[in-house]
Formats: C-alpha cells, structure tokens, sequence
C-alpha cells in the first residue's frame, strides 16, 4: 500500500473541479481507501451548512469517480470555519493497492487507516458509550492500517453532536449536547485507544471537567451532519511503501511559532530565518489549538472567551497568520479547542512532507 496526500482548492463549498481533477490520474478500482479532510468556509454555527453541502458535493464526485464503492471506502471529514490568512481547501488522502512498491528506503512510510462506527443512539451521545465507541472506532482505524500504538501519529476523529435515530430514553429527549463536550467526549475515547488514557479511570464526571487527562495524538472535531464517529488514522509504518513521512509536535499555548519551526526542522524542512525554504516539501500541515480556560495567554488579560465572537474563530484567525508567516502559504487546516487533546492552552501541530532533492 502507498498513500498519496493532494492539496485541492475550492471556490465555494460545493466546489469540487479541483478535486476532480487531482483524482483523475487515479485508477478507482486500485484505491484501497480514501479520505478527505476539508475546510469550508461558513460561520460554523449550527445553522450553517456549508459542511453539508460540502459533504454532498464531494459525494457526488466521488461517486462520478468511482461509483457507489468508491464512496464506500471513503472517509469524508469536513470542519467549519476559515477566518483569517486560511484558504478554504481540503487534503486528499488516497491509499492504493501496489503490492509490488518497494519498502520506503528509511524503513518508515505514511500508512493510513480509516474506520466507521454505527449511528449513536440519543442517549449514547456524550456519554460513556460515545466515548467507547470512539475508542473501539480507532482501534478499527489501527487494524485498517495494520499498525501498532506506537506507530500512530495522529489518530483524526470526527464525532457527532446529536443523533438522527429516535430517541428511546425519555429523560435524555431535549438533552443538548455542545460541541465542545462531544470533542471531549471523543478525544478521552481517542485517548484510551491509543494507550495514552487509563480505560478504568474515565468517569462521565471528567468529561470536560479533568483536563489533565487528555490525548496525545489526537485531533478531534464535532459536527451535526453526521451521527457516528469518522476515523482517519495517520501513522508511519514499518516497510510502508511510498516517500511521505509524518511528524508531530507540540505547543505550550496559540503563540507557539517555536513549536511549529521545531516541528518542521525535525522532520527534515530547510528553515532560514524563521520560514520554510521549500514550501513544497510540506504535503500538509495541520493544527489543533486551543486556550486556557481563564482566557489568558503568556499572563495577560484577552478577550477570545468573553467576546461576542466565538472563540473558536479568534483562535483560528491568530493561528493562520502565525503559521502562513512560517510556511509562506495560507492552505492549512486548522481547528480550534484543544479540551481533552493537550494540556490546557496547549495545542498539536502535525505535517506531512516529502523528500526533496
């Protein structure tokens, strides 16, 4: 198996020309799995369905591709919100069958892993059943992938912030879950997947509440248009095929420029002066910040938790600039709110790139 990561821009939500053409030099019937990790620009509130149309439009293509199986064996994770110096984009992971490519030369290649549980039931959502099943999801997302915890890098999960099926416990009807706690919901199930949480002592009283418990290698976001949880699982793996390796690495907080230089050099990207030499090496970058609960950052008073504006979208508009400062480029995927996936204020930054010679 080889695993190919393609950048595709959109002119508006429902825009898939790019996609389609990136797709073209692919036989359908040789991709193993597929995923597509999307940004669409939309103000992200529970009206907003911008992802839905996204969602739809990049079915239709898929299924133009490669038919009803295509679409089967793909993983579609669309997220919601653009602010700043971010293009409205999306990566496209494509995982093909080629059992006679070689073993990457440094013994590790990109492998990824996708996994699909059943629709949650109404009393299920946000609570340790929705935790469960994210942690069994990424576990299927291992298994799919043929890797081991230790080679996981990042384990991405889409989970579901309500359920379509009818509700059978009259006392959770009306019961309304944010989509805050359905990130953390899912990143403590990420977590214990990944050996980074102890399965015994998770409690539905440390949802959001016990942020020293978190995952390390996660990336979580929620969303109403679906009522599962979606995996899409990143790791590099022992004679993978293919040129593309992952890395990841860690910020102290939304500022951290540092981190994402350090990120960046360790896995093998040219820096002079703070910015990448070589933008093209960088397959795909993606951020997960978020910040501390009291709304501070290095000691000093912000307004990105009493503003009127979400403050998903301040954290968003702050990182975009940081980053495209680094990478010279305004396409990368970055999400907001870190609960459950890094110490409080902390964030994950994650790139995939390609030699270059």
């Amino acid at each position: 198996m080889t695993v190919t990561v393609l950048a595709y821009d959109t002119a508006h939500p429902g825009d898939t020309a790019d996609l389609a053409a990136k797709l073209a030099p692919f036989a359908p019937e040789r991709i193993r799995k597929l995923a597509l990790l999307v940004k669409t620009e939309g103000n992200a509130d529970v009206n907003d369905y911008s992802r839905e149309y996204g969602l739809l439009s990049a079915t239709l293509a898929l299924e133009a591709k490669g038919g009803p199986a295509l679409v089967a064996r793909s993983t579609f994770l669309f997220s919601t919100g653009c602010e700043g110096a971010m293009t409205p984009f999306g990566y496209v992971f494509i995982d093909q069958a080629d059992e006679g490519a070689p073993a990457a030369p440094g013994g590790r290649a990109l492998a990824m892993g996708c996994a699909r549980s059943r629709s949650l039931l109404p009393h299920e959502i946000g609570r340790m059943a929705h935790a469960e099943i994210a942690a069994a999801t990424v576990e299927a997302a291992m298994r799919d992938a043929g890797v081991t915890r230790d080679e996981v890098a990042l384990a991405i999960v889409k989970t579901p912030v309500q359920s379509f099926q009818k509700a059978t416990v009259p006392v959770d009807q009306g019961r309304r879950v944010t989509s805050g706690h359905a990130k953390a919901v899912g990143a403590l199930g990420a977590g214990i997947a990944l050996g980074e949480i102890e399965r015994g002592r998770l409690v539905e009283s440390d949802f959001d509440a016990d942020h020293a418990l978190h995952a390390r290698r996660a990336m979580v976001f929620s969303g109403a248009e679906l009522d599962c949880v979606e995996v899409l699982l990143l790791a590099n793996k022992q004679g993978a095929a293919g040129d593309l390796t992952i890395h990841t690495g860690f910020m102290t907080d939304m500022l951290d420029g540092g981190a994402i230089r350090r990120t960046l050099a360790e896995a093998g990207c040219r820096l002079e002066d703070g910015v990448v030499v070589d933008p093209a090496a960088v397959v795909a970058m993606l951020l997960k910040v978020g910040i501390s609960p009291d709304g501070r950052l290095r000691g000093r008073r912000t307004t990105i938790r009493s503003s009127h504006i979400d403050m998903d979208k301040h954290v968003r508009a702050a990182v975009s600039g940081i980053v495209g400062s680094i990478l010279g480029s305004t396409r990368t995927f970055i999400s907001a709110n870190t609960v459950h996936q890094a110490p409080p204020g902390g964030g994950i930054c994650a790139c995939i790139v390609a030699p270059r010679t």
